[in-house]
């Protein structure tokens, strides 16, 4: 059986990388999750903010047979969007965070994950499974380390010696138990770049986020007005923020690489801000339109622009 099993996960394997076009590819384990205890340290110390939602669903993230009953395995993949680095950013323009200028990854991902499940149950006709994709309550990026696409960084993302830290997860929870793969091991060494560059001092230590600070919560999760408790440094984001991945030695050198299903769209590079400011709610939306930047109401848009224009001084 076991060898049988081998058979057809490079089956598996093959289909995920070559027809359905994954960069990475591995298998761990659904067993429970030692992240769940540096979890609830986490949310103990409120770094959450206002994402109650991780609270709620803390229980069911340390164990993927919390989602999937039965549960013997977990496939995890990866789409790389590794551009080549952006330029300054000019005067007069805004920027959003590198993976929300394609399409919502969410929707991609969870079509092909939807494919290859299909696909273990032709082979594995015993097979049942459940597909997660960022949004599920699941610690996905100690899974992918355990699968060996990667180690978790100081910044807490994963990191992969090839591709860098540009990354779009997913995973297919199975009742089948495959081989795993090896885990992968830290290589970030004694290098900090990622907590020197953030402006906001939002990595309190080394894999240590403390989202309240970190602008990618501050433009997309924060829902109320800032007010002066708010470190209102945006480093001209309006969506995300990139600087504690573009810093990274590993995505310096990585080859840029970006998955032709999430192609870049040009015109979501750099923004005019008296374009973005001249926007109503639809134009936002059809600015937006099938990408993750749907995600930002056009009020908080509003809310962030202003932000942009807060007076050095008053952060």
């Amino acid at each position: 059986m076991a060898h049988t099993l081998h058979q057809e996960k490079q089956l598996l394997r093959a289909y995920a990388l070559e027809t359905l076009g994954f960069d990475l590819f591995g298998v761990a384990p659904a067993e429970p999750l030692t992240g769940v205890r540096h979890l609830a340290r986490w949310l103990a110390l409120g770094f959450h903010g206002e994402m109650a939602y991780m609270a709620r669903t803390a229980a069911l993230r340390g164990d993927p047979r919390a989602l999937l009953p039965g549960a013997q395995s977990v496939v995890c993949v990866a789409c790389a969007y590794h551009d080549p680095p952006d330029p300054p950013l000019r005067p007069g323009y805004a920027r959003v965070a590198r993976y929300a200028r394609r399409r919502d990854y969410h929707k991609v991902m969870r079509k092909k994950l939807l494919q290859l499940g299909r696909y273990l149950r032709e082979i594995l006709p015993e097979a049942h499974f459940k597909v997660v994709v960022d949004s599920g309550p699941l610690l996905e990026k100690e899974l992918a380390q355990r699968a060996g696409l990667g180690w978790i960084g100081k910044n807490t993302c994963l990191i992969n010696r090839h591709c860098g830290s540009e990354l779009l997860l997913g995973e297919l929870i199975t009742t089948v138990p495959l081989p795993s793969d090896p885990p992968e091991t830290d290589h970030c060494g004694s290098c900090t770049a990622c907590l020197a560059a953030c402006p906001t001092q939002a990595l309190r230590k080394p894999y240590q986020l403390d989202a309240r600070r970190c602008i990618s919560y501050l433009t997309i999760e924060h829902k109320s007005a800032f007010d002066s408790q708010h470190p209102l440094q945006l480093a001209g984001y309006i969506f995300g923020c990139d600087l504690c991945q573009t810093c990274c030695p590993w995505n310096r050198h990585a080859t840029p690489t970006v998955n032709p299903h999430l192609a870049t769209r040009p015109h979501l590079g750099d923004l005019s801000l008296k374009v973005l400011t001249s926007l109503d709610a639809q134009g936002w939306e059809a600015l937006g339109q099938g990408t993750p930047l749907r995600r930002l109401t056009f009020q908080r848009l509003r809310r962030n622009l202003r932000a942009l224009d807060r007076p050095r001084g008053q952060e």
